[in-house]
């Protein structure tokens, strides 16, 4: 496709269902040879032409196998990195043995928060990131960041206030 074509909706509708028809076989193989899961694998699949569909228009490439590799190795990382806030939530929970039971729908929005969460952490700019972890994850003091990161405490408090108050407006 040409990046300077503009293209009908019933135009956008056949490429999209010629790259479908050409290359979802491909895609689902390779992501098997990747993925351990081959439930996962078929998931992604349709997933990387549903994120196509949305944003067509975003799209230019002539190589359509390296942008459907592309797509897909986002939702893979995003998948693992979903199942492994879910398996680390988990743990803690079987680590704790609550004394009460909360609802599966309970499990599935507190996870669903932390995967926004650490959608949000990753988003920020590398020293806010550094300095979020280290303070709110690590459990580590102001000066003890300071000294690791060789900023000064001031700059630590700004970066957390900003960090904080991004993770707050998100959540709302």
């Amino acid at each position: 496709m040409l990046s300077d074509q503009i293209l009908t909706k019933q135009q956008v509708n056949q490429h999209i269902d010629g790259l479908y028809r050409e290359h979802k076989s491909w895609l689902y193989a390779w992501l098997c040879k990747k993925m351990s899961n081959h439930c996962d694998a078929a998931d992604l699949t349709q997933d990387t032409f549903v994120k196509i569909m949305s944003r067509y228009a975003d799209y230019y490439y002539y190589e359509p196998r390296a942008l459907l590799t592309t797509i897909a190795k986002s939702l893979m990382f995003n998948l693992y990195r979903r199942k492994k806030i879910e398996q680390a939530y988990l743990s803690v929970l079987a680590e704790q043995q609550l004394e009460y039971s909360i609802s599966l729908e309970e499990h599935l929005l507190v996870i669903e928060t932390l995967c926004e969460l650490c959608d949000l952490i990753e988003d920020l700019p590398d020293r806010q990131k550094k300095v979020f972890i280290l303070a709110q994850l690590e459990g580590l003091s102001y000066a003890q960041i300071a000294q690791q990161l060789d900023i000064s405490i001031s700059t630590i408090k700004r970066d957390l206030t900003h960090a904080m108050a991004a993770c707050f407006m998100a959540m709302e």
